[in-house]
């Protein structure tokens, strides 16, 4: 009689762990995924950093960028300010998307790391033509960083709502010689 016991308490003992390795591996797997992207997003990330410090990653056997990572290098992050060609980016971004471009202001950023330019730009137009803009702002290929954002809202004597967006930017350099 008292083996018997030792039997089921030998069989209960093995459903346990059993169980648990089951549980174990069910809970980690979905895990071990999760951390796998976060690994390629973290990759990711330090790729366009080392990009927008005007590093050159070792992506090339030679340790130089390839010849197109360094023309998309060069449309985002030129070799020198470009005032003018900041100017007509956000002018056609504007006119694309149908919203009026009232303002603009630039001021150097001196003594940072990454030398920037800060932009100060007012436009106008529709709710749907300002997120329009804000769109095409994303995935313009020269980097712009909206650092803050101003909206107000008024309406014309027609009764057309009008949006009136003021944007503090960061457009970046590398200051190469």
């Amino acid at each position: 009689m008292y083996t018997q016991k030792k039997v089921k308490s030998g069989y209960v003992t093995i459903l346990f762990l059993v169980a648990t390795l089951i549980l174990f591996v069910f809970h980690t797997l979905p895990s071990q995924k999760k951390n796998t992207e976060l690994s390629s997003q973290a990759d990711k990330l330090r790729t366009e950093v080392s990009l927008l410090s005007g590093e050159k990653e070792e992506l090339a056997p030679n340790g130089q960028l390839s010849e197109v990572e360094q023309k998309e290098l060069d449309k985002s992050i030129p070799k020198n300010i470009e005032q003018d060609i900041i100017i007509s980016n956000i002018n056609e971004l504007a006119k694309k998307a149908d919203v009026s471009f009232n303002a603009l202001t630039f001021s150097l950023q001196k003594g940072t790391a990454i030398p920037s330019i800060n932009i100060s730009a007012g436009f106008q137009g529709t709710s749907a033509n300002i997120v329009r803009f804000l769109k095409m702002m994303e995935t313009n290929p020269r980097k712009l960083v909206v650092k803050d954002a101003g909206i107000s809202r008024a309406q014309t004597d027609t009764g057309l709502d009008i949006v009136n967006l003021s944007l503090s930017m960061s457009a970046f350099y590398r200051n190469e010689q």
